[in-house]
């Protein structure tokens, strides 16, 4: 199964969940796993993603992407998401991923 339809099955199951369901958290977890495992894959699927719902979904996880990568291009590719969907406000998210960075 290719990463995109992995993420696309979790964000489906993610949003049959009530926002308060505990399950919500376990599925962040499995997000975070599968877009943690190999930095290049995540960045190109990050930058052909056309679906700003999925991004929306995607970037509750982004700090912990950010914790797990450790990746200035990492940063660079979600601070271009932040710039090509403005409507998602993803300042916040953007800036916790950079705040998860060690310096």
């Amino acid at each position: 199964m290719s990463l995109i339809s992995e993420i696309k099955v979790i964000v489906e199951q993610v949003n049959k969940l009530h926002p308060e369901d505990p399950k919500v958290y376990e599925y962040w977890e499995k997000l975070t796993e599968l877009l943690s495992k190999d930095e290049c894959s995540t960045i190109s699927l990050l930058n052909d993603l056309d679906d700003s719902e999925i991004v929306e979904d995607l970037s509750s996880v982004f700090d912990d992407v950010s914790k797990n990568l450790q990746s200035n291009d990492f940063i660079l590719c979600i601070e271009s998401l932040e710039k090509r969907y403005p409507d998602l406000m993803l300042e916040h998210m953007v800036q916790a991923a950079k705040d998860a960075l060690i310096d």
